[in-house]
């Protein structure tokens, strides 16, 4: 683990390097921020995060992807922050395993399992998922461990495989959704990691960040955002979605 694709995210590529946007040091941009949110930043949360791109919160745990510097000196990870007033940096997990996180979904615990925080892994073309132990709402969660315990997927364009991973977005029935960038397509899987269904919103643009829920008729549905034509897709899966075709020996230019 540790190197990441340096393509800015056109064509085929299979990489996407993150941009940092503010200077390091600079508080907000814009002027939109206000002077708690620079005061946190002051107090150290931003600190110790390199490009970081995702955020989830669970249990009074804050969970950043963090794509660092794509070397060995920074490599990729999950960064748990304590999202109490302190703001206090609890550790990280995932270095060496992770080629550049993206987006975070939870999938929630069955009765006889733990949660999992599954993480969209752009560069590798995978998701990996980290059982997370609980933390009794009290924010200071014993981390997971280094090593995924699991993967789902790879690099490819048959169904359950990945080009780009960069979004992922758990549904109520267990479902992940994940939305690719130059694969330019939203996946449905089981929890399992089993291929449901391949959908591609109009225009077969690159895909950015997703979330999941229930549209106004009651049905499955998943909104996802598209970086090329500026607009936000609204896929009503049980009536509107379209199955893509695959040619399943068709496994794309992949740079793993």
């Amino acid at each position: 683990g540790g190197d990441g694709d340096g393509g800015g995210g056109g064509g085929e590529d299979c990489g996407n390097s993150a941009d940092s946007g503010a200077a390091a040091g600079e508080c907000g941009v814009g002027g939109g921020v206000s002077a708690s949110r620079c005061a946190a930043q002051a107090r150290g949360m931003h600190s110790g995060l390199v490009h970081p791109w995702g955020a989830l919160l669970h249990e009074g745990v804050l969970y950043v992807s963090d794509v660092g510097a794509a070397s060995e000196e920074q490599p990729g990870r999950v960064v748990a922050i304590d999202a109490s007033e302190s703001l206090a940096r609890i550790g990280s997990f995932g270095t060496g395993h992770l080629r550049l996180p993206a987006g975070l979904a939870l999938l929630p615990a069955r009765d006889d399992g733990s949660a999992e925080l599954i993480v969209a892994d752009h560069g590798a073309h995978c998701l990996r998922a980290f059982a997370l132990p609980p933390s009794g709402g009290q924010g200071r969660a014993a981390l997971p461990s280094d090593e995924p315990s699991r993967v789902i997927g790879g690099c490819g364009r048959a169904p359950g495989l990945f080009h780009a991973p960069v979004g992922v977005a758990v549904g109520r029935d267990r479902t992940i959704f994940v939305s690719e960038f130059s694969g330019r397509r939203v996946q449905a899987l089981t929890a399992a990691g089993e291929p449901v269904a391949v959908f591609e919103p109009p225009g077969r643009s690159r895909l950015m960040g997703l979330a999941a829920g229930e549209a106004a008729d009651g049905s499955v549905a998943v909104w996802v955002c598209d970086y090329d034509a500026d607009m936000l897709h609204e896929l009503a899966l049980e009536t509107t979605g379209r199955q893509a075709d695959f040619d399943e020996g068709k496994e794309g230019a992949c740079v793993v």
